[in-house]
């Protein structure tokens, strides 16, 4: 019982600290197919309808989100660019272009939408041929798995450059500037024209996790993460530019922050000790998360709530008429003749 209200506990806090996780989402680039207006906050789990609707694709949640104005429904982008940065809840105004942001509620722990967008495009696409990429930039074997659609891609070394406050001597930093530099390797190669238009939908997804160690180790304030975030927003100003022209500009190009793994470490210090295991990693969590903390959460609420009606009721029984206990060892029962 007390394990089971722990975890229980556990997973309630995860679940309200999840849902005022904050985050932003910035259009880059975006066609003139497309109008993002207003300043109204989405969900981080309809960022795959909102990239659906963008590609033209059916999408199966309904909101009320009025971000997104689709113009020209007969000239969709052809690709959708999502960098997903985590550790950050925005890039501030690190970047010189400009950017249309809006406030984003991390909903989600380990968000599906590039699952989703790969089923939805290859159901609409069965002859196959899509640009159907997602790398994690820390993760070298990822960005040789897709030499197929960015070309031969030698493994990206963090080259020595004039630095203010980083240093490649400090890991965390170290970590920061090789998945800069691997980003800066894929933008090199859709410069190279490695990627081109072909009238038909695609979808990348890029990760950066580097930020989330490095603002813990220097501080959410220090001068060292304030020069990674300018960095990273020059970065992303490039990559920005060789996808509109790849694309000669039929592209939505969008950057994704989320401060979600600052609640993921508040949530083991609540658990303590206790382990995660079924297949879960250190940055993300199982596929059968959401399933099993449903039934989690609601057997506990019942089994609560059952133990609530239970004392109630024995607080106002009667021993001489309702316990059968009391009746069955009562030795002055009458007996019928």
């Amino acid at each position: 019982m007390a394990a089971t209200m722990v975890s229980v506990w556990v997973f309630l806090i995860s679940s309200i600290i999840g849902i005022n996780a904050s985050g932003e989402l910035s259009i880059l680039h975006s066609p003139e197919s497309l109008s993002f207006s207003g300043s109204s906050k989405t969900f981080e789990s309809l960022l795959k309808e909102i990239f659906s609707a963008s590609l033209g694709l059916s999408v199966e949640e309904n909101s009320e989100w009025n971000g997104l104005l689709i113009t020209d429904p007969f000239n969709t982008p052809e690709a959708v660019v999502e960098v997903y940065i985590s550790g950050i809840s925005s890039l501030g105004s690190s970047a010189d272009f400009k950017s249309k942001k809006y406030p984003l509620v991390v909903d989600e722990y380990e968000p599906d939408t590039f699952d989703v967008l790969k089923h939805r495009i290859n159901q609409r696409f069965t002859n196959g041929g899509n640009k159907l990429v997602n790398i994690n930039l820390s993760d070298s074997d990822q960005l040789l798995s897709y030499s197929n659609v960015l070309g031969d891609l030698d493994i990206p070394k963090v080259k020595k450059q004039s630095l203010q406050h980083l240093k490649s001597s400090v890991e965390e930093d170290f970590q920061f500037l090789s998945e800069l530099a691997a980003l800066k390797a894929v933008t090199e190669k859709v410069e190279s024209g490695a990627i081109s238009a072909d009238n038909i939908i695609d979808f990348y997804n890029l990760r950066i996790n580097s930020l989330h160690a490095l603002r813990d180790f220097h501080g959410p304030n220090s001068l060292q993460t304030k020069e990674a975030k300018k960095l990273l927003g020059e970065a992303l100003e490039e990559l920005t530019k060789a996808f509109v022209k790849a694309y000669d500009g039929s592209v939505l190009v969008t950057a994704v922050t989320t401060d979600i793994v600052h609640t993921r470490r508040a949530i083991r210090s609540v658990s303590g000790n206790v382990e995660l295991k079924n297949s879960v990693d250190e940055d993300g969590y199982s596929a059968d998360y959401a399933a099993i903390f449903n039934i989690i959460l609601w057997f506990g609420v019942v089994f609560t709530f059952t133990l609530i009606a239970i004392v109630y009721a024995l607080m106002d029984m009667d021993p001489g008429r309702d316990s059968i206990i009391y009746r069955m060892t009562n030795t002055r029962m009458k007996k019928d003749n």
